[in-house]
């Protein structure tokens, strides 16, 4: 079994906003609002149902995933 195999990685309905201003020297102002939706981690279960992970384990499972999905691209590209 692989990282891919373990793990569901996806994102989640809600979505963030960020709102930056950034002044220019010339007394003028740029706003640059960001918006984004978080990414969710779940692990497969024995049973294959989902546990959504949280704090170190989800940031774990979330480096595994991305190394195995990594490592297949690049078998592929070989």
């Amino acid at each position: 079994m692989t990282a891919l195999d373990d793990y569901f990685v996806g994102y989640g309905p809600e979505q963030i906003a960020n709102v930056e201003i950034h002044e220019r020297p010339d007394g003028s102002a740029v706003i640059e609002e960001i918006t984004y939706k978080p990414v969710r981690i779940f692990e497969y279960q024995p049973d294959r149902s989902l546990k959504e992970l949280f704090g170190e384990d989800a940031d774990r499972a979330l480096e595994a995933f991305w190394a195995e999905y990594e490592r297949l691209a690049d078998e592929e590209n070989d």
